[in-house]
């Protein structure tokens, strides 16, 4: 199904570069990526390819990706730098700042004033939230 070539081919790439070359193996041949990687895996540990009873590859597993911390969590204001924006208005609203939170969404640092209630959309993910303590 995948030639010989191919396999030494991706057998001396890494990563992402892998992860590309097999997908274009695999549509090249007609075959899946799984089966592209139990070739390449039974390539590189000398045994024959399985009959596809193996683990999916490693790229196409999701990550443990741990929780965003909590909106109520205060941070040290002290250690952002929020001063790329010269304007005037930009001025305005940082002189307004005098609390940084987390985003519940993504955990992105978050510059708010002290008013209560207050809606506020995340940068990073535009994710709309309303604080109110």
């Amino acid at each position: 199904m995948v030639s010989t070539e191919d396999l030494v081919r991706l057998a001396s790439m890494a990563g992402y570069d892998r992860m590309l070359a097999m997908d274009a193996v695999a549509r090249a041949n007609g075959v899946t990526a799984a089966d592209v990687q139990r070739a390449l895996d039974a390539h590189l540990g000398g045994a024959q390819p399985s009959d596809g009873t193996s683990t999916p590859p490693p790229f196409a597993t999701v990550p443990d990706v741990p929780a965003p911390p909590s909106a109520a969590e205060n941070l040290d204001l002290s250690e952002y730098r929020y001063g790329y924006d010269p304007t005037t208005d930009a001025k305005t609203r940082r002189s307004q700042v005098s609390q940084a939170i987390r985003c519940p969404t993504c955990g992105a640092a978050l510059g708010i004033p002290d008013v209560r209630p207050i809606k506020v959309t995340c940068p990073a993910c535009a994710a709309t939230h309303t604080f109110t303590d």
